[in-house]
């Protein structure tokens, strides 16, 4: 392998005789061997990258929407109506005669005991204004640099580097809240049949015990108390890119240092996702689901080292630590926002360097 060349030799052959000029310059040429012998003069790394203190902050408060809610028309027969204790679907035959054996309910109380059953679907829920602060470590992903030396300055080689990341960040809010739910009331037509007991599912064949298809309005109830359930998440990758200038020590036969330092630039590229469920005192509930989509572009700076040990194959194995500090990202939606902090990122990365 042959050491890189060092500019500063070609100006001082212009100031020396041909006679002094190769004293020196086999002088200089010795000592910089020494003091690179073995690099390359471009690099390619690929390796795991783990990220840590990355956080997001949760707000939600107000009156939301519950996307489970499905309680259907009323008034219009061969309609399926879903409940938060029952439902009410369209079987086989058609319902036939206006009559479905595709029904269910969850308990006595929703029956008066002569004709008529009711039905209850929540169809929206309000939460106090309240905030949290959660993690998500450790995210972990892919990174990879690219990058050349520039010129020797005593023992240190100066260059550059060009570094891109894949990450992964997923950051959970599972908190418990309580909740106010307002719930929409609807009433069927038993026939005076004798109901089966409470939990009843009945079929979609068309044989069993049937009820009127069509629901009819009652009046809502006061509302209810109830807990909301499930996470709320940002769920995004981060596509990062970093560039800057970088210097490289030789800490002994095997073993070399490099650090650098730069500007960073971050794409997310994601949603803001909630899977919930409201569980209302009378052990009634409903799902709640949806997402806001979260795409930005956040700028900042890094700086980072390197150790890496030789291999006799031509390849470096490398650990690296980073620090990178990028610009805060929101995403809001109706009543709810999530802000993701990359403000103060700890990386770890891990893997081969190829030099060439």
């Amino acid at each position: 392998m042959q050491p890189r060349s060092i500019p500063f030799l070609r100006y001082s052959a212009t100031l020396l005789s041909p006679g002094v000029w190769l004293v020196t310059a086999g002088v200089s040429c010795s000592v910089a061997s020494a003091q690179v012998a073995g690099d390359w003069a471009k690099h390619f790394r690929l390796g795991t990258q783990v990220a840590l203190n990355i956080k997001a902050d949760f707000s939600m408060g107000g009156q939301f929407g519950i996307s489970g809610n499905n309680p259907g028309a009323t008034g219009v027969p061969q309609t399926d109506h879903v409940y938060d204790d029952g439902y009410v679907k369209v079987d086989q035959t058609g319902n036939a005669q206006g009559y479905t054996s595709y029904w269910g309910y969850s308990n006595a109380s929703q029956y008066d005991g002569a004709s008529t059953l009711t039905m209850h679907s929540s169809r929206s829920f309000s939460a106090a204004e309240n905030s949290t602060r959660a993690s998500g470590d450790p995210n972990v992903g892919l990174d990879m640099a690219y990058g050349a030396e520039l010129a020797v300055w005593k023992r240190t080689l100066i260059g550059w580097d060009f570094g891109f990341s894949y990450l992964p960040i997923k950051i959970q809010d599972r908190r418990s809240m309580s909740t106010t739910t307002l719930r929409t009331t609807h009433t069927f037509q038993t026939g005076g049949i004798q109901l089966p007991g409470e939990d009843y599912a009945g079929g979609n064949s068309g044989i069993g015990p049937g009820i009127s298809d069509e629901a009819t309005p009652a009046a809502d109830g006061p509302p209810l108390a109830s807990t909301l359930t499930g996470p709320r998440s940002v769920d995004v990758t981060l596509y990062n890119f970093r560039l800057g200038p970088t210097a490289y020590w030789d800490l002994g036969s095997r073993l070399a240092l490099q650090a650098s330092a730069g500007f960073a630039m971050g794409l997310i590229d994601g949603a803001y996702k909630y899977n919930e469920q409201i569980v209302n005192s009378d052990g009634t509930g409903s799902p709640n689901s949806g997402s806001i989509n979260m795409r930005d572009t956040v700028y900042g700076g890094y700086v980072n080292t390197t150790l890496m040990w030789r291999t006799h194959e031509r390849a470096d194995i490398y650990v690296g630590a980073q620090f990178m500090t990028l610009g805060n990202s929101r995403v809001s939606g109706p009543g709810r926002s999530a802000e993701l902090q990359l403000g103060r990122g700890i990386y770890f990365s891990a893997g081969i360097n190829w030099p060439f």
